[in-house]
């Protein structure tokens, strides 16, 4: 998934305009051709194309972001489970087994699921 949604996504290069990510699937497709997914990710695709414009299309780059993202995702987790009223230690345990759990390998080690870490971002 790594290729099509950063290689060959023609919405993540800078030199395409940037009202084309607005109006184009996850996969820069555009959302009325039948062969669209229908997925409509601008946010994602805008942190892909901040990357690109970085880090042209070492994945090193893109995965440094996804690693940050979580981070900053279990660090808010832990001030949600604070404001809930779990004390410290429990807190912190807690946002830590949920940042080190390998359900989130996927979403973290993968390029494209920083779908995900955005998700649950802005859910937080």
């Amino acid at each position: 998934d790594d290729h099509e949604a950063i290689e060959t996504n023609i919405d993540v290069r800078t030199n395409t305009p940037l009202a084309s990510v607005f109006k184009n699937d996850f996969w820069g497709n555009p959302l009325h051709d039948p062969e669209s997914h229908k997925s409509y990710r601008p946010l994602t695709i805008l942190t892909f194309r901040w990357n690109y414009w970085i880090h042209g299309l070492s994945p090193y780059g893109y995965h440094i972001v996804n690693i940050i993202l979580h981070a900053i995702v279990c660090v808010i987790f832990l001030f949600v489970l604070i404001q809930v009223g779990l004390d410290d230690d429990t807190a912190f345990i807690t946002a830590l087994l949920f940042g080190c759990h390998p359900i989130h390998t996927e979403a973290v080690a993968n390029i494209v699921g920083r779908a995900e870490i955005l998700s649950s971002l802005f859910y937080l």
